[in-house]
């Protein structure tokens, strides 16, 4: 039989204090990971700043407008849209990444400000880590939208007057980089034609000049075309990929016409500085989902042509990824440049 060892009392209370106190460590580190999970009670204590990084009037501004209104009526705190238009969305967003991660500057997101402009530029102010994911909030077809006195009532026109004239035909944008640009050049590079960029300080001054007839198209979210093709003054010629709108029932598809894969979502969600509390991007999601299922909200999101989403934080993070690396396969194949 192996002699049993000797045990040394002294050691066992040494042992047992220190287990007690790496349990008490292991409780409070538990208690302070579970409260990581959990929405912040408090926020928001104070005004909130929703920076819109386009110009008043366009799709984004339209929507932290409708959202940013619910979420002072819910808080009882006021939400203060800040129009911080400029390079695509990289004015705005740059503002946001600096500013405190303390829940309180939101960035209203999108494809150009948040996953185009990797791409494009050599070199950011921010990179897509220097922002913390909230929600995605909804998304739309781009629609390829012209003047009432355009000579194109469809996509085909639109190819063969650019065939005929290389380079006469002009696409006005919001912005080198931004999302229309960007859907213009994977049009002419489907349809294999030579139109010309001709950016802007985003779509409002674009659809402006091009009812005047300074430019010829553009593409564009439904939000914010509506209001002038309701008007006469504006006519939707495609609707990007393979399911018609709702509220365009008339207006074909790119596939349908003839565009196989032109298949182009622009999406809006929130994001907030990195390093901003777990708690509050929490709380933000929590009751951004709620505002999303407001009867009012999706009655107007309806009546412009979005498609409210939601979902976790993750979810957008996903996207994220997913549409900088479509577009940055765009970016190389058009050899687009800021310009």
């Amino acid at each position: 039989m192996l002699p049993c060892p000797r045990v040394n009392p002294e050691r066992i209370r040494t042992v047992n204090k220190a287990t007690c106190v790496f349990c008490i460590a292991l409780l409070a580190t538990g208690s302070a990971l579970a409260q990581t999970v959990r929405p912040a009670t408090d926020y928001p204590a104070r005004v909130v700043r929703w920076v819109v990084p386009f110009t008043p009037g366009a799709s984004n501004d339209v929507i932290a407008r409708l959202l940013g209104q619910k979420l002072t009526e819910a808080w009882g705190q006021q939400v203060v849209i800040d129009n911080r238009g400029g390079a695509g969305g990289l004015v705005g967003a740059e503002i946001v990444a600096r500013s405190t991660p303390d829940g309180y500057t939101l960035l209203l997101a999108n494809p150009g400000a948040n996953a185009i402009n990797f791409s494009l530029r050599a070199k950011t102010p921010y990179r897509a880590e220097d922002f913390a994911p909230v929600i995605l909030l909804g998304w739309s077809p781009i629609m390829l939208v012209t003047s009432a006195t355009f000579p194109a009532s469809g996509v085909k026109d639109v190819i063969a007057l650019a065939r005929a004239k290389p380079g006469q035909l002009s696409g006005g944008s919001s912005g080198t980089g931004g999302s229309s640009h960007l859907a213009l050049e994977l049009f002419k590079l489907q349809a294999g034609v030579d139109i010309l960029h001709v950016p802007y300080k985003g779509a409002t001054p674009a659809i402006t000049d091009m009812i005047g007839g300074q430019v010829s198209l553009i593409f564009t979210t439904s939000v914010t075309a509506q209001p002038l093709i309701s008007a006469g003054k504006l006519k939707a010629l495609a609707v990007s990929g393979n399911k018609r709108l709702a509220i365009y029932p008339a207006v074909p598809t790119t596939e349908e016409q003839g565009l196989a894969g032109f298949d182009v979502l622009i999406w809006f969600g929130v994001s907030v500085p990195a390093g901003t509390p777990r708690p509050v991007v929490l709380k933000l999601n929590l009751d951004l989902q709620k505002t999303l299922q407001l009867p009012e909200v999706r009655e107007r999101f309806a009546a412009l042509g979005l498609d409210p989403q939601g979902g976790s934080p993750e979810r957008f993070a996903a996207l994220l990824r997913e549409d900088t690396e479509r577009w940055r396969k765009v970016v190389k194949a058009a050899n687009v440049r800021t310009e």
